[in-house]
């Protein structure tokens, strides 16, 4: 409870993150990780935008910042990469308070995200191991990778509440006990593996070249179906909300789908969004499943949020003066009240989208 007392004692909860009154309104937040009411559609024209102080205006980095986080009920903020450390911040888009900073000896991160309970980090890095931080305890753990798996990777993974998916070489997916962190079982995929996400608690979808893409059963451990997403050479990102499946390719291009069409093989696009014209790394719902960000980390300025009401992009930002650089991460806060996005160059920016009341 250190980290967690720490921040009770040292900072407030901004008043708009906090528990409602009964005389206040029900758009507030009965704790940080749900809603206690519903919010307006998001308008389908402008997106109203701006800017707060960078996540980590308190302990910059010159090193690329390869994952941006948010806690998943706190109001706390973390960002890793190549840095080989991990640092955790309050979130209030005005002081961003420095809360942790932990070291992870010669492992730069390469993927990080929190557990669903939101207790532990799962860091990845292109090593032979990974590793976990506690929350409670402040404390980093080694853990090994399998001895008799040497093309399984621990480089990038997808994670749900039961299990981590690490991506290997040659088709492999390893899938580990997000409890215990030991391997429950390896499957292949028809070629080599470049993304993958859980789709709830029994599913699975797999992705890479060719374009095909393998939606998988965790009951059985055996494959529903394979499509081959439409147009593309590679697919290089997917992400799933609760009613879409969006799919990314090396050419730019995101082909979003109705989420049922995943158990058939012959699924069609609802829309192409071709806003960007090199290999997509970064594919991300918010939590209402209304806005999807996209983004490349090839070329400046490859960022883009799309509008799933209307499925084209918000007009009005990015603009061309928004200070992206070369976008590594893009992540929402859980109530979509903050988008944060690491860069090349260390700097982590963070945006409120105010048409969310809550963090």
């Amino acid at each position: 409870e250190r980290l967690r007392s720490q921040y009770t004692k040292l900072h407030a909860t901004p008043n708009w993150a906090t528990k409602p009154t009964p005389q206040e309104g029900s758009s507030l937040l009965a704790s940080t990780g749900s809603i206690t009411g519903p919010s307006k559609t998001l308008p389908t024209k402008k997106l109203s935008v701006t800017r707060c102080k960078n996540l980590n205006v308190r302990k910059a980095s010159n090193c690329v910042i390869k994952s941006l986080l948010f806690h998943p009920s706190a109001a706390v903020g973390a960002v890793t990469g190549y840095s080989k450390s991990l640092d955790l911040f309050e979130v209030d888009g005005e002081n961003n308070r420095h809360l942790h900073r932990e070291h992870f000896p010669n492992f730069p991160v390469d993927s990080a995200q929190f557990t669903a309970n939101g207790e532990e980090v799962i860091l990845g890095a292109k090593r032979p191991h990974f590793y976990t931080f506690d929350l409670h305890k402040c404390k980093g753990t080694k853990m090994a990778g399998v001895r008799n798996k040497p093309t399984l990777h621990y480089k990038h993974f997808s994670l749900s509440s039961q299990y981590i998916g690490f991506r290997g070489q040659e088709g492999m997916f390893g899938v580990f006990s997000a409890a215990d962190k030991q391997i429950v079982k390896c499957v292949h995929h028809r070629t080599r593996i470049s993304c993958s996400a859980f789709v709830g608690e029994h599913h699975f979808v797999t992705g890479g070249r060719g374009g095909f893409l393998t939606y998988w059963d965790t009951r059985t451990w055996k494959p529903i179906c394979d499509f081959q997403d439409e147009g593309a050479l590679h697919c290089t990102a997917v992400a799933v909300s609760e009613r879409h499946l969006a799919v990314g390719g090396d050419s730019g291009v995101v082909n979003i789908y109705n989420r049922e069409d995943l158990s058939t093989s012959k699924a069609t696009p609802l829309r192409a969004v071709m806003n960007l014209t090199t290999g997509i790394n970064n594919l991300t719902f918010n939590s209402t499943g209304e806005l999807l960000a996209i983004s490349s980390k090839k070329v400046k300025q490859a960022l883009r949020l799309i509008n799933l009401h209307s499925l084209h992009c918000a007009p009005n930002w990015p603009t061309g003066k928004t200070p992206l650089s070369y976008v590594n991460s893009v992540n929402f806060s859980p109530n979509s009240g903050y988008v944060g996005i690491g860069t090349s160059k260390g700097t982590a920016l963070l945006y409120r989208l105010n048409h969310y009341k809550s963090f």
